[in-house]
């Protein structure tokens, strides 16, 4: 099933028409995605183990506003997961596809962590079709000790036991407080959803994200043109401050914010907050 796109008569924004979810096959690979609510299009990208699901304390407010749309990068849930080397140019490229495909010629682009990186990616190759970027613990390039941290998470990805696999990167993710307070909700269903994880996808992925080391995107940031708001968390132990430092420093005009006492997973951990930032980003646009 196909998107049907439409522009409003006298309005110079696009508009999408249908909420639902389906497939769609672009640049040889069937990619999952989802749109919901009326509006400007909004695209929120994935972190590397998260999926659409992940994004629910956003969609909610912001599916009020924008026309949201979601969707797994190939090697994540319920997209496929060819064989062969991943990129950041090769997703920004799926991603292009994908908004073709639908119709959409600009969107607002949202990104965490590995979405963060595609976001960059993206915004860099296909300049003309970012109306705003948002980028939310992520880097453009990979020190030694983050190269390390995901070196450890690709070697627990190896042994494909899902109890393993997320003891390893669990308190990386989220804030020792975070964890406390949402054990008994958080530890079962994160057991239920990776016992259907592909271990195959999120190694291509862990492999992809590695690459920054050897092909960092920080030179190539100078040609990012969109506004750009960069958000940090205080207490990340993954991709820290000095990462969205580098960021902000090489993109021109761009804004950057710090939510204190949150894990790399802000996106969850602090969603109101972060949810108020970014809607203060997108309402000044709007007003320009």
């Amino acid at each position: 099933m196909k998107a049907e796109f439409y522009r409003r008569s006298g309005s110079k924004r696009d508009h999408l028409e249908v909420n639902f979810v389906a497939y769609a096959k672009v640049n040889g690979v069937k990619l999952y995605y989802e749109l919901q609510g009326e509006g400007e299009p909004l695209a929120f990208l994935n972190g590397i183990f998260m999926s659409t699901k992940s994004w629910s304390p956003q969609t909610k407010l912001f599916s009020k506003k924008y026309k949201v749309l979601l969707h797994d990068f190939r090697g994540q849930w319920q997209s496929d997961t060819p064989s062969g080397k991943y990129s950041f140019e090769l997703h920004a490229d799926d991603f292009q596809k994908l908004l073709l495909h639908l119709g959409v010629n600009k969107i607002h682009v949202v990104g965490t962590s590995y979405g963060g990186e595609v976001a960059m990616a993206f915004a860099i190759k296909y300049p003309e079709m970012v109306k705003s970027l948002t980028l939310i613990t992520s880097v453009s390039e990979i020190h030694l000790e983050l190269k390390l941290l995901v070196e450890r998470w690709l070697n627990a990805a190896n042994v494909k036991d899902p109890r393993i696999f997320i003891t390893e990167w669990l308190a990386d993710v989220y804030s020792e407080e975070f964890l406390k307070d949402n054990w008994d909700f958080l530890w079962p269903r994160l057991n239920e959803a990776f016992e259907v994880f592909d271990f195959n996808g999120v190694i291509r992925l862990s492999e992809c994200f590695l690459n920054l080391k050897k092909k960092p995107l920080t030179s190539m940031l100078n040609k990012i043109t969109a506004p750009t708001l960069i958000i940090a968390a205080g207490s990340d132990k993954i991709k820290p401050l000095m990462y969205s430092e580098i960021i902000h420093d090489q993109i021109s005009g761009s804004e950057l914010h710090l939510i204190d006492k949150s894990g790399h997973g802000v996106v969850i951990e602090k969603a109101n907050e972060l949810n108020t930032i970014v809607l203060g980003f997108l309402e000044k646009l709007n007003l320009k």
